[in-house]
């Protein structure tokens, strides 16, 4: 295989490498218009016009200060270069990026999170209106600055409803810092924090949420949430955004560093009548199921939360039934979605089918599974032909926690912090 599509994915998942930077037409302030690369701005707009009512809002968070800080600054051009909503009219469609990249400066990498809404003016030009900017001090995925910039977009752009993608470093329902670093939590100690739900690394000091405070900053209901993110797919992801949105896309296994398709992507959330999420990982299947080899490798899944009570329901039944069998299965048969012995995302129905559960238990899981999962996909193999790559031969649509291949500290911490178990109690 290649050395550069290690290299590529080593710097998606968990390079901590110097960072090599990045973005010519970041630096925004306040009230300013940018051109973006290859576009022409003619100068600022006169009597800039608000918007009374958009449409249709799509937040795009681009948490990038970290080691995948040129991945999506490219992400954000590749949106200028894709489809673009205009920004005149009364009643139009808005994209709203946030953002914090590091600066291009090699001796002064700390940046500011910035706000900004990107348009295309009367001259077809795309450009950036800056919203609000933040002190170099905040944190993009501090919890209150997370939500005092969605509280901006409501303030400056209302709209019909909201949509949200957010792109970062993460590792589903783990505690922040735990997958990087296991032993130190294991052992009593802090550990470095590396992700669990975004990310910003300054340095080596970590700031990043867990998965209760992720939902918990989102301050109003969005359509959908799309997750750029690694490892993100699970159940107790989903669960815990119930009441934040109607929908979630997102990947049971890492994410290739390229992610999603950013030309294309804002086509199917602004373009369309409606947005259409299921396009989006339709797109996202389709794309990396064309590629070859180790790049050949993706899974996605688009979740309706409001659907998921009845799941809660023949999931808990079962837990309960089969507690025994689960609390001492082998996963040696059950459908990973990990590598490096990170074993803590497996198939939720392959753990209940091979804790042998029965023909019409495994029909009722199917139909709680059929009505809340709309899409779902994956490709043969993740990472064929390397050490740590897998075959997928049993997918659902949504990762699980497997407590007989986890620990005491992290049973005690599902126990407590994961929303999904005090539902269905998986752990006792």
């Amino acid at each position: 295989m290649p050395n550069f599509v290690l290299m590529r994915l080593r710097k998606r998942f968990w390079g901590l490498a110097t960072f090599a930077l990045l973005m010519t037409v970041m630096a925004c302030t306040k009230g300013d218009f940018e051109p973006i690369p290859g576009a022409t701005l003619r100068g600022e707009p006169v009597g800039r016009q608000p918007v009374l009512q958009a449409r249709h809002v799509l937040v795009m968070v681009s948490g990038g200060h970290n080691s995948l800080a040129s991945y999506l600054s490219d992400d954000q051009l590749d949106i200028a270069a894709g489809y673009v909503p205009e920004g005149t009219g009364a009643y139009t469609d808005a994209l709203v990026i946030f953002s914090r990249l590091p600066k291009s400066d090699p001796n002064s990498t700390t940046s500011a999170p910035v706000l900004y809404r990107m348009y295309k003016d009367k001259n077809g030009s795309v450009v950036r209106d800056t919203l609000r900017r933040f002190t170099e001090e905040d944190r993009l995925f501090g919890g209150d600055v997370f939500r005092e910039a969605l509280m901006t977009v409501r303030d400056r752009l209302p709209a019909r409803d909201y949509g949200m993608i957010v792109s970062s470093h993460a590792s589903g329902w783990l505690p922040p810092g735990y997958y990087n670093n296991p032993q130190d939590y294991e052992n009593g100690r802090s550990g470095f924090s590396l992700r669990s739900i975004g990310q910003d690394l300054d340095n080596s000091v970590s700031v990043e949420m867990d998965l209760e405070a992720f939902a918990s900053a989102i301050p109003y209901k969005m359509n959908y949430v799309i997750l750029d993110c690694c490892l993100s797919g699970g159940i107790e992801v989903a669960w815990q955004l119930r009441g934040k949105t109607d929908l979630v896309a997102f990947t049971q296994t890492e994410t290739m560093a390229d992610g999603f398709d950013y030309r294309t992507i804002m086509s199917r959330l602004l373009f369309e009548p409606v947005p259409n999420p299921q396009g989006v990982c339709e797109d996202f299947y389709n794309y990396y199921m064309a590629k070859r080899g180790v790049n050949r490798s993706a899974t996605i899944s688009l979740v309706d939360t409001r659907r998921l009570d009845n799941l809660s329901e023949v999931c808990g039944n079962l837990f309960s039934l089969y507690r025994s069998q689960i609390s001492t299965l082998s996963d040696r048969n059950v459908q990973r979605y990990f590598r490096y012995e990170r074993h803590y995302f497996y198939d939720l129905r392959d753990i209940l089918v091979e804790a042998g559960i029965t023909p019409e238990e495994t029909a009722a899981l199917d139909a709680a599974l059929q009505e809340c999962v709309l899409y779902k996909a994956a490709t043969p193999y993740f990472m064929e032909g390397t050490q740590y790559g897998f075959e997928i031969t049993d997918y659902c649509g949504l990762s699980m926690y497997l407590p007989s291949k986890g620990t005491d500290f992290l049973n005690n911490y599902y126990r407590n912090h994961i929303a999904w178990n005090q539902a269905t109690h998986l752990v006792l």
